[in-house]
């Protein structure tokens, strides 16, 4: 149990701080946001604290990750902590916000209770939307956080809005708050020294008034003397939805297959061509329209809104981490090396983990094995460019989980990129065929996904349902984007380049899967068959 003296906060300057750090490892390993899990912590060290506000009992805790395999992280974790009857329904009502037992041992009394995660803390969330409203600086040990905030944030942030703080219930890399329905604090846990693409991005497209992405209404840094400013977080207008763009997709294959039904799968109508997008030029058969219903036309919608997005982004001119460049002969090479390691590391452990993958798995990776020269050459087309391609500031993490659907049109979240990815990486320029790629991944994923859930083996009509999503996706986003800047002028150039985007990150998430749900690796296995299933097609 942690002990404190006279002052629960200044718990850091007795043995409590040690006692903390020693507990603290086994917490953070069971905290969703956590992104060190697969990796063995060697120590957590305290390396600022915060009180926010100044006066406040509640403190933003810095804490340094160090691992057994070398390296380290820096962590924001805000603590407070309370006592009695309170402590009591804390435990009862959220307990995955519970840290550690406390007791604060003043004046010759003890009182028992807890330390707790504090954006659980309603007063410590209504004070951080203060600090932004009022530009505040809080002075820590070591560094300091500041609050600023964006034209937008007088018509976003209303004086009357209401002081009633709600934690989202769903955590990633961030926690998130919302804010009487008008805002939403995204508070990121693992910092690193540099703006945060979420704040970089969110700031150029609300200058630009882009209509679909969340306005910014400010953001949270921390600085240390002598050393970059990390974001802490960032406030945007809360989006009022439906859901995601994956769930309202999980919500559309259900409703597809109660259609389809028994019906037997008629392979042509699954595709007569081997590209998608050869198929993009050509009206749907009269059986996808029947089958996929008016999916078609949002799936398409959500094609226009990435391509208005990336001719946004690729539109500014003035500011050089965002002003379109070249690909050059040394950054072809650089991604053609990149994905070739990407291959072999993901290869590598299918090959160490092949025993314990489910029979059907180790098929389809044997296979993969025996099609490795077909993938090595699939990926020369980083290489072999007969055209300009433009390289831009994307999203970086694009997929339908980052896209929120209104009932009648989208809007793009979540900048910041692939939280395991260093923050230089999620800030490159690149090609706006990385995001289609991602999506295109995201749509073979929800099929096969919605029997994964149920416990049932996939329908022969997965790959239908996969195709013509993205084939109407991006039919949507040609209509847009084609014929700019942003796509490659010679056709012979595009396909291949987006089938080795596609592969990529398909590999990407196979590495993912086996190290985090083995059961589900037929899906990335399956994905890579089927571009060079089409690709052999085309070449024969």
């Amino acid at each position: 149990m942690l002990t404190a003296k006279h002052d629960w906060a200044r718990f850091l300057e007795g043995d409590a701080a040690a006692d903390l750090m020693r507990v603290l490892p086994e917490i953070l390993q069971a905290r969703r946001w956590f992104g060190g899990k697969a990796r063995r912590i060697a120590e957590v060290r305290i390396v600022d604290s915060i009180a926010v506000p100044s006066d406040s009992s509640s403190v933003l805790l810095l804490l340094c990750i160090e691992y057994r395999d070398g390296g380290s992280e820096i962590y924001s974790l805000p603590v407070t902590a309370v006592f009695g009857e309170d402590a009591e329904l804390v435990q009862r009502e959220i307990p995955r916000a519970v840290i550690a037992p406390f007791m604060l041992k003043k004046n010759g009394a003890t009182d028992i209770g807890i330390l707790y995660d504090a954006l659980w803390n309603r007063q410590f969330t209504a004070e951080l939307l203060a600090a932004l409203r009022n530009q505040s600086r809080f002075q820590g040990a070591v560094g300091a956080i500041t609050a600023s905030v964006t034209t937008a944030f007088k018509d976003l942030v209303p004086i009357e809005i209401s002081q009633d703080p709600r934690v989202m219930g769903s955590e990633q890399s961030n926690t998130s708050v919302v804010y009487g329905g008008h805002v939403i604090l995204k508070l990121y846990r693992r910092l690193e020294e540099g703006i945060n693409p979420d704040l970089e991005i969110g700031r150029v497209l609300t200058r630009m008034q882009f209509p679909f992405v969340p306005a910014l209404a400010g953001a949270i840094e921390y600085q240390r003397p002598s050393r970059e400013v990390s974001t802490l977080g960032v406030l945007q207008r809360y989006v009022e939805n439906v859901g995601d763009a994956w769930t309202w997709s999980l919500q559309a294959v259900k409703e597809f297959f109660t259609r389809v039904g028994s019906r037997p799968l008629d392979t042509h109508t699954l595709t007569d061509k081997s590209s998608l997008l050869e198929l993009t030029g050509e009206p749907y058969p009269t059986p996808v329209c029947h089958f996929m219903d008016g999916y078609l036309e949002s799936a398409e919608r959500l094609g226009q809104r990435t391509a208005q997005l990336h001719l946004a982004l690729s539109r500014v001119q003035d500011d050089p981490a965002f002003a379109p460049e070249p690909v050059t002969v040394e950054y072809r090479q650089a991604r053609y090396e990149a994905a070739l390691r990407g291959m072999a590391s993901t290869l590598a452990l299918v090959k160490d983990r092949m025993d314990s993958l489910p029979t059907a798995a180790q098929e389809q990776a044997t296979l993969l094995f025996e099609l490795r020269p077909a993938l090595e050459r699939l990926f020369d087309s980083f290489r072999n460019l007969n055209t300009p391609v433009t390289l831009i500031r994307c999203h970086g993490d694009y997929h339908l989980g980052q896209v929120l659907f209104t009932g009648a049109d989208f809007v793009i979240t979540d900048f910041e990129g692939e939280p395991a990815r260093p923050l230089a990486e999620r800030r490159m320029k690149r090609s706006p065929l990385v995001d289609l790629a991602g999506m295109v991944r995201s749509f073979h994923y929800v099929p096969f996904a919605f029997f994964k859930v149920a416990g049932l083996p996939p329908s022969p009509w997965c790959p239908f349902w996969s195709t013509w999503a993205c084939v109407a996706f991006l039919k949507g986003y040609r209509s847009e984007a084609g014929g700019s800047e942003l796509w490659p002028q010679t056709s012979g150039d595009v396909g291949p380049l987006l089938d080795a985007y596609i592969a990529e990150k398909a590999f990407y998430e196979l590495h993912y899967e086996l190290n985090n749900r083995p059961d589900w690796v037929d899906i990335p296995l399956q994905g890579l068959a089927a571009i060079l299933n089409r690709r052999e097609e085309s070449a024969g």
